[in-house]
């Protein structure tokens, strides 16, 4: 089996489907007759199943056949997904049901679950990947340019229509290899939910042909008889479960965590689209990746619980449960003790810690609880936690899978052991990074850029106040999507604070925990700026459009004027303890530090901090707290406020230092500025008496204030050139070797930049009426300042 290079490209792997074993051909048949199918491999020489997608249990399987109740004979898969679960019990030689609502999922099951003896022929194979001048262009014709190289979309359409010439569980196993194969060689991460791939090659026709051949093999391997009677249902579940006759059902639902939900569907809308080649489907041609509607209802916390009420109703009369369900998911642990006692099951439950790398190039992963409801009949309704959960960090909204060490021995069972990734002990936050739209700085960010370039906010930097300073950096971002709804769409991240490194990690974890920091604000890159007026697009601020220059963030003859900003690389986050430019920008949750578990607390009781929702002013929180148990520990209440005046000085000291870098930045542009003036002035003939003079103008213009500073520019671009400065532009016509081009020169430059943390100062740089306001002002002050009789005055006049 081919390894995955990266953590990344173990990210978000749905339904993906793997052999764990270098095969030889000659094991698959290949020497037999033309036309017959290889033979079944016996156990010990038989591949075992395993499975990189989201949420993913192929970890965990000697783990859930372990509190498997004995004497169980059939077994329900309800939401059997890859299917890694019900083949284990399969080769356990259980009788199996599976069921999933998604095609690709069903293919799956019926090809290694129902399927007992078929297999395709090396002839078939091949067929599949011979020419077929009837096939379609559906592919090519909606999917161009993404997801795949050139050449592969017309070879996808050719295998498509290869495939409708099987029947049975022939085409099922096509189909299956089919899909598995887009989803490991496009590219990217495996899922269709941008159209980037982010760096990795993708598979040449080539390519996709010798993988596809290679996982159809692979598949075929897969396929034994475990002398029973299987069966592989697409059903909605609550239509299935009254009807199923089974001693055990297995439940691996979809998950709703405390930051985000996963539309499987909407995430692999390509593969389960071509498995019926979009008959009956509606694409959204207004959208880069090509959705197609649905009116699949994604698990959400707000329905979770009745989900979970309606269909653990309907699968009453089965005698015993396995529900496989995440820590920090909902409904949460009570919940679900509750929904599930009151259909008169007592149930324990099982943790189990799990690792999931989540989007990190070095290997960092974040340890989850994996919980396992065992739900048996009782007289009634009761619960008993057998093994406490420990303390963790908030896992992010993605599912993983982690770097796992297989080993196929003789006559070993199914089985994977995960590597050894390290302990991940600190605190996780969500946040709204950035919305769809133009912030107060005048920055537009559209939905296809957000969709396409969420992804580069991962392993970036979060910091206070968007300072540089090295010390400043509190934690990173580890994980990010891309959402939408009613309002437009955003992007969702989970940052880590490295409490354990820094003490400003740990003010910050403080002061975000007591909502005092609430708002972040990003940090971008960009390659690109197009004028929301003229559309006009640049690649440096010095190019900018008379629009941009003086009216960006303000209007233009009634017009808004934006800069649309094309090839966004985030670069990293601000936390705010005050609106930034993105006002929506702001942290959703705020999950506990985790900890090594107390043995001494007693059984039951959990060891998780509660988590802290940021609020607009945490003193009416702390005022809802009971006096009772404020007067009745005095020395804790001493003890609070101490800590509390102390955070507010470390807060005082923080926006005294942010006041100064503020101050400090605006000098320097101010002085830049200035400096630029007195060159444009200096080439035009303007000289001083002596470098201190010359330092005293230059000191002077750069405290002067905005609007006194562009009075003094306006009035300078309104005096006379000097016939000196005429003179030497006649001496030295512009670029007259360059055949008219301006010559070339170093850029000094920053890329496009945009932080949107704190508004800078608006300047209203317009031509006004200047002259007839300033003249005479202005004017005799500048020629006492400078001396009306100097010979510089009288060069410039003459």
């Amino acid at each position: 089996m081919e390894l995955f290079a990266t953590d990344l490209e173990r990210l978000a792997f749905l339904l993906e489907a793997d052999a764990a074993l270098t095969l030889d051909p000659d094991t698959l048949g290949s020497e037999a007759a033309e036309q017959s199918a290889p033979e079944e491999l016996p156990p010990e020489k038989r591949p075992k199943y395993i499975t990189n997608y989201i949420g993913s249990k192929q970890k965990l399987v000697d783990w859930i056949w372990k509190h498997t109740p004995e004497g169980t004979g059939t077994v329900l898969d309800a939401f059997s997904g890859s299917a890694v679960v019900a083949y284990m019990y399969k080769t356990k030689g259980l009788q199996v049901i599976a069921n999933d609502r998604l095609r690709y999922c069903h293919h799956a099951a019926k090809a290694i679950i129902e399927n007992n003896s078929v297999r395709l022929s090396e002839d078939e194979i091949e067929a599949l990947l011979a020419d077929n001048a009837k096939a379609g262009s559906f592919v090519q014709d909606n999917f161009k340019g993404i997801f795949f190289a050139k050449g592969v979309h017309a070879l996808i359409d050719t295998i498509r229509a290869n495939c409708d010439k099987l029947s049975g569980f022939k085409k099922d196993i096509a189909l299956f290899g089919l899909g598995k194969t887009c989803m490991s060689g496009k590219g990217g991460f495996g899922h269709f939910s941008s159209s980037t791939d982010y760096g990795r090659r993708q598979d040449t026709p080539d390519e996709f042909k010798d993988r596809l051949r290679k996982n159809l093999q692979r598949i075929n391997a897969l396929v034994f008889d475990n002398d029973k009677e299987n069966k592989a249902y697409r059903q909605d579940i609550n239509e299935l479960l009254p009807k199923a006759k089974a001693d055990l059902a297995y439940f691996d639902p979809p998950y709703a965590t405390e930051f985000s939900t996963t539309n499987y569907e909407r995430a692999y809308h390509f593969v389960e689209g071509l498995m019926t080649y979009w008959e009956g489907l509606e694409i959204k041609a207004d959208t880069k990746v090509k959705y197609y509607e649905t009116d699949h209802k994604t698990v959400t916390k707000a329905n979770a619980s009745e989900f979970f009420q309606t269909f653990l109703g309907n699968a009453k009369h089965i005698p015993h449960w396995l529900i496989s369900y995440r820590d920090h998911a909902y409904p949460n642990e009570q919940e679900m003790k509750r929904i599930i006692g009151s259909f008169g099951k007592q149930s324990r439950m099982k943790s189990k810690d799990h690792h999931y790398a989540i989007t990190s190039k070095h290997g960092e992963a974040s340890n989850a609880k994996e919980r396992l409801f065992v739900c048996a009949p009782g007289a009634k309704a009761s619960a008993e936690r057998e093994e406490k959960p420990a303390p963790m960090a908030a896992a992010a909204n993605f599912h993983t899978s982690i770097p796992v060490d297989i080993r196929l021995g003789e006559g070993e069972r199914l089985a994977t052991e995960a590597m050894d990734v390290g302990s991940a002990g600190d605190p996780q936050f969500s946040f709204v990074l950035c919305r769809t739209g133009t912030n107060k700085n005048g920055d537009h960010f559209t939905a296809e850029e957000l969709s396409g370039r969420h992804m580069t906010a991962v392993n970036k930097k979060v910091d206070l106040q968007h300072s540089q300073e090295f010390n400043d950096i509190v934690g990173g971002i580890v994980a990010a999507d891309y959402l939408e709804d009613d309002n437009g769409g955003r992007v969702e991240c989970v940052g880590e604070l490295y409490v354990h490194d820094t003490p400003a990690a740990r003010l910050a974890y403080k002061l975000m925990k007591r909502g005092i920091i609430s708002q972040v604000s990003m940090e971008c890159d960009y390659q690109e700026g197009e004028c929301s007026i003229c559309h006009k697009r640049f690649q440096n601020k010095a190019d900018y459009c008379t629009h941009l220059r003086k009216f960006k963030g303000r209007d233009f003859n009634g017009q808004p004027v934006f800069e649309i900003l094309h090839g966004v690389t985030f670069t990293g986050l601000g936390l705010l303890d005050r609106k930034g430019a993105d006002e929506n920008a702001r942290i959703l949750q705020v999950a506990s530090l985790q900890s090594q578990p107390d043995q001494s607390q007693p059984e039951g009781d959990s060891t998780m901090e509660d988590k802290t929702k940021p609020t607009d002013d945490p003193a009416v929180e702390a005022a809802k707290k009971k006096p009772a148990q404020q007067e009745g520990d005095p020395a804790r209440v001493s003890d609070l406020e101490k800590e509390n005046r102390q955070l507010k000085a470390q807060v005082a000291e923080l926006q005294k230092r942010v006041q100064e870098l503020e101050a400090e930045q605006k000098a320097a542009a101010c002085r830049s500025r200035a400096k630029k003036l007195l060159t444009r002035l200096e080439k035009q003939g303007l000289s001083f008496a002596s470098e201190e003079d010359r330092e005293a103008e230059l000191k002077r213009l750069a405290e002067l204030s905005d609007e006194a500073f562009a009075a003094t520019e306006a009035a300078y671009e309104r005096l006379p050139k000097s016939a000196k400065a005429d003179k030497d532009k006649e001496e030295k016509p512009a670029d007259s070797d360059q055949g008219g081009k301006p010559a070339a020169k170093a850029s000094t430059e920053t890329p496009l930049r945009s932080d949107a943390g704190v508004r800078p100062h608006d300047v209203d740089d317009r031509k006004v009426s200047l002259e007839d306001r300033l003249r005479d002002g202005f004017m005799a002050a500048y020629r006492n300042r400078v001396g009306e009789d100097s010979p510089e005055h009288s060069q410039i006049n003459a």
